[in-house]
């Protein structure tokens, strides 16, 4: 089963920047590339059940301090490499929720899991079924929906 869902991710990427961060988020044409050693923060979460596949939110690590920054009241010089991984975990588990409420049920979430990697993140089995560039104050991050072979 192939899903078109871009348009819902574009949604779901605005709104929760736009209610839980007070931030603009827009989608870009200009592809997300990553800059340097240990300069990018993948959050990631498996659905499971009638449709399978994976959820990963790419963030440059200026962007993630950005974010939790607002989120925990700092300024981006004293937000801990720690608390921007939470941020992105959290962030990722939302879109990963909104995104499974279009999917065919039942389905499950795993818990978030966040690495700092100079690598794109790869589900053996997988495809990719969407992925979606996005601005914020100038930040590229990316989001992509990787769809198990066997759906």
């Amino acid at each position: 089963m192939t899903l078109q869902c871009q348009e819902e991710i574009c949604q779901f990427v605005t709104d929760t920047w736009s209610a839980l961060l007070n931030m603009n988020a827009s989608t870009t044409d200009k592809p997300f590339a990553q800059k340097g050693k240990d300069n990018t923060l993948a959050g990631c979460v498996q659905i499971a059940g009638e449709w399978q596949g994976t959820v990963i939110l790419y963030a440059p690590k200026e962007l993630s301090k950005k974010i939790a920054g607002v989120v925990y009241g700092l300024d981006e010089a004293e937000v801990e490499i720690s608390q921007a991984q939470d941020i992105i975990a959290e962030i990722t588990n939302i879109l990963a929720g909104n995104i499974k409420s279009i999917l065919p049920a039942p389905c499950s979430i795993s818990l978030p899991s966040v690495a700092i990697t100079d690598y794109n993140l790869h589900h053996p089995g997988s495809e990719t079924l969407t992925a979606v560039n996005f601005d914020c104050e100038g930040l590229p991050f990316l989001v992509v929906m990787l769809q198990d072979s066997k759906n």
